[in-house]
């Protein structure tokens, strides 16, 4: 799609690439993992059986690599796609102090938080030994 800020990425902080899907780091929340098909499909059930096994095993063992490199509080998953209709998942290490806790955190700000020293450096290479 031509408008589409999936299909046509910028600046993005690849992990991991192949013709099915990208493993990206956003730098929004430290730790904060994206997972984003690559062909422009919007919803789950789009996906093969396959494939949906595939990204579902995947979310299921970088979320196991989060909270062991980072042991946040909670792992957030999310498939919104309302604003970018293109299938994707949020893997978002939260904490009980951080900045929108307990809520999303697309929502407002609730407070300050200093991040733990979070070891972005493990995390990725641990994610990248799953491939």
């Amino acid at each position: 799609m031509k408008n589409c800020p999936l299909c046509n990425p910028k600046n993005e902080n690849i992990i991991y690439k192949d013709s099915f899907l990208r493993v990206i780091l956003v730098d929004e929340i430290p730790g904060f993992i994206r997972i984003i098909t690559q062909k422009h499909i919007k919803e789950f059930s789009d996906l093969s059986d396959e494939e949906a096994i595939k990204i579902t095993l995947l979310i299921k063992k970088i979320e196991k690599i989060m909270i062991e490199t980072l042991n946040p509080d909670k792992i957030n998953i999310a498939s919104l796609g309302n604003m970018v209709p293109h299938l994707h998942f949020h893997l978002i290490p939260r904490y009980k102090n951080d900045p929108y806790w307990p809520g999303a955190t697309f929502c407002d700000k609730k407070r300050e938080f200093n991040y733990p020293n979070i070891d972005l450096k493990t995390l990725i290479q641990r994610i990248k030994d799953i491939f």
